[in-house]
């Protein structure tokens, strides 16, 4: 009896060590998940700061959103910079003389509009479930640069399955600008449309879309080495601001002279994404030359109304005919401007009073209820059509955006981020990956 005792001792006690070796394991598992969700109510994000380089920062002490029956909590998988980001969202709507008050009220502030992510939390009957991929947009200062946002039911729409996180992201600000845009001012197939800054944000995905909207002519002003990027989107023809003249003439004038002549018609649209309140945009003079371009190329109108060009176009058709006009040429629409076209486009936005000059007009994007803009550029993304000479055909997106960057969601990462965008040369859109 002796002999078995020590056995019967040892037996209980290694099983003993055993299973409080497993509890402690799976213990500190549970804890990790689960601590997390409980105790963990704070995140990663960029906010404002005016003291800091490049005016923005990186917080670690951010707080999470929390649920909501009007809008989806989504993990950030890439968040896309703007410039409007980059001139703190209501920098270039106010007098230069405002700048630095402007910075003052937006510091500590969360920055960004555009992400591409995947779904947490989703309100019962939303029509989303955790686990979707989705894009979309949140509102001012709530900042998508973050790893968890709240973005309202109305402005976010299912991923097209054709695009990765990054070219979401990049689709959502200037894509829903180009549809907004377009529908406001009722372009029609068949017309002739100018888009200036060809090869930027806005630019390279208008003329995508003007090109699978089956636009008459799709002219480019850009850089000329930007040029055959252009012209690769669906341009059809291309004109460089900065090709040498051999003479004082002005390469952009001439060149769109000649385009005039030869189509014995103006523009029937001309959409300018480069002015803006910025003295180095302003002092481009696009409208001015653009004009003399097509004053010069056509003597007259032609006898069926060609060049006839619609006005300050709204939702209503009803308002939007009565401003056509008999002008020679289109309306000439800016996506930036002076402070004075911001108070305008804002007393049409609340007021519906439309202030602005004959086929003048700064056009101010609608973040709200912009799902149903995200479904057609989802549409539009994930439309395929061949194109080729028929040597190489290869089948490619209706739309698909162009990255120029991708950058951590660091401050090393965002600085250099808004810093790119500074510089004002992207070709494309810049993305942030937390």
């Amino acid at each position: 009896a002796s002999d078995v005792t020590p056995v019967v001792a040892v037996v209980p006690f290694r099983l003993l060590l055993l299973v409080l070796t497993a509890v402690c394991f799976f213990g500190a598992f549970l804890f990790s998940y689960w601590g997390a969700l409980l105790f963990d109510h704070e995140m990663r994000a960029a906010v404002y700061d005016r003291s800091c380089v490049e005016g923005i920062k990186v917080v670690t002490n951010r707080p999470l959103p929390s649920p909501s029956q009007t809008a989806l909590l989504v993990r950030v998988k890439a968040c896309a910079v703007n410039p409007v980001d980059a001139k703190g969202v209501i920098g270039d709507k106010l007098p230069p003389v405002f700048a630095k008050f402007a910075r003052r009220m937006i510091d500590g502030q969360g920055v960004g509009f555009d992400l591409s992510g995947v779904v947490e939390h989703a309100p019962l009957n939303s029509g989303f479930q955790v686990g979707d991929e989705v894009f979309g947009a949140v509102p001012p200062f709530r900042g998508a640069l973050a790893e968890l946002v709240s973005v309202p039911l109305d402005q976010i729409c299912l991923k097209p399955t054709t695009l990765t996180h990054a070219q979401a992201a990049a689709l959502v600000l200037p894509g829903v600008t180009c549809a907004q845009l377009l529908r406001q001012f009722r372009f029609r197939e068949g017309e002739r449309v100018l888009v200036i800054g060809a090869s930027g944000g806005v630019g390279h995905l208008l003329v995508q879309m003007l090109r699978w909207r089956n636009a008459g002519q799709v002219v480019g002003v850009c850089s000329a080495k930007n040029a055959s990027f252009v012209k690769r989107l669906g341009a059809d023809h291309v004109v460089a601001y900065d090709a040498p003249s051999g003479s004082n003439a002005d390469v952009v004038v001439d060149a769109l002279r000649a385009v005039v002549v030869a189509n014995k018609k103006p523009f029937d649209l001309v959409i300018d994404c480069v002015t803006s309140h910025d003295t180095r945009d302003a002092g481009n003079q696009y409208e001015s030359r653009v004009r003399s371009a097509e004053k010069a190329g056509v003597a007259k109108e032609t006898a069926d109304g060609s060049g006839v060009g619609i006005h300050n176009g709204t939702e209503s058709s009803s308002i939007h005919e009565k401003h056509r006009t008999t002008t020679p040429g289109g309306v000439y629409v800016t996506i930036g401007g002076s402070f004075s076209r911001w108070v305008i486009a804002g007393l049409k936005r609340v007021f519906g009073v439309n202030l602005f000059p004959t086929k003048s007009e700064l056009f101010w994007i609608k973040f709200s209820g912009c799902a149903k803009d995200l479904t057609m550029l989802a549409t539009m993304a994930e439309f395929e059509q061949r194109a080729g000479d028929g040597v190489g055909v290869v089948t490619v997106a209706a739309v698909t955006p162009t990255i120029a960057a991708t950058h951590a969601l660091t401050n090393a990462g965002v600085r250099d981020a808004f810093k790119q965008m500074h510089e004002r040369r992207v070709v494309g859109k810049i993305v942030v990956t937390p």
